[in-house]
């Protein structure tokens, strides 16, 4: 989620362009051990479904986070307030908010927090399989991907190619997210394509977690209960 509309400094700035450049980096050099990786037919059909895993996961994974930020604790928690919680609920006063962020900062914390897994990932998996290297490869690109598809998704004049990919189906939709900003706005929390939205609403997934969670003592405070 992109934080607040506020001025960012030069090494803030810098910080998150090599993450971004780090990130990139990293993916591409994912995509040659699949590319390499792939020999015969039943392969690809491997990598595919690997592909497809870790994008659902990257999906729900994101969601996780997206749930517990507007559930539990609230701005002025220590630590996490500020630069974790606030921007969840800042979203819900004002969703279209984020799409009057640049580039870094709505995607740069994304970045920064995957780019130190990511290259360790890389610098230790020369020798993993296509389908491993496919899996972490879409699963990552769908974590740092998540808040400009989120912003899409808001945005009444996405690029061409945000368009498109929404009309495939492939990223999150205006439609599939609609409901989130909608009474009593606890549901579809999953915004990197919304493609596990039905499944955890099927499974009560969040109420669930959310009555573990409340059990286990931290405070029921989100933007889905105010």
């Amino acid at each position: 989620m992109a934080a607040g509309l506020t001025r960012r400094s030069r090494t803030t700035d810098l910080t998150d362009f090599i993450a971004v450049a780090a990130v990139l980096a990293a993916l591409v050099v994912l995509a040659l051990r699949v590319w390499r990786g792939v020999e015969t037919p039943a392969q690809s059909v491997t990598v595919f479904l690997a592909m497809a895993t870790g994008y659902l996961l990257a999906d729900l994974l994101t969601g996780f986070v997206h749930w517990f930020c507007d559930t539990f604790f609230d701005e002025a928690t220590p630590l996490v307030g500020p630069s974790l919680i606030a921007p969840f609920r800042e979203h819900h006063r004002d969703p279209m908010l984020m799409t009057r962020h640049g580039f870094l900062e709505l995607t740069g914390s994304s970045f920064r927090g995957l780019a130190p897994l990511l290259g360790v990932f890389v610098w230790l998996g020369a020798s993993l399989t296509a389908p491993v290297n496919a899996f972490v490869l879409t699963l990552a690109a769908g974590a740092v991907a998540t808040n400009l598809l989120h912003r899409w998704a808001h945005d009444p004049s996405p690029p061409a190619a945000a368009r498109m990919l929404q009309r495939m189906g492939i990223v999150l939709t205006p439609g599939r997210h609609a409901r989130h900003h909608q009474p009593p706005y606890a549901a579809a929390y999953c915004v990197t394509s919304g493609w596990m939205n039905p499944l955890c609403e099927r499974l009560k997934l969040w109420t669930r977690a959310e009555a573990v969670f409340a059990a286990l003592g931290l405070p029921v405070n989100g933007a889905d209960h105010e």
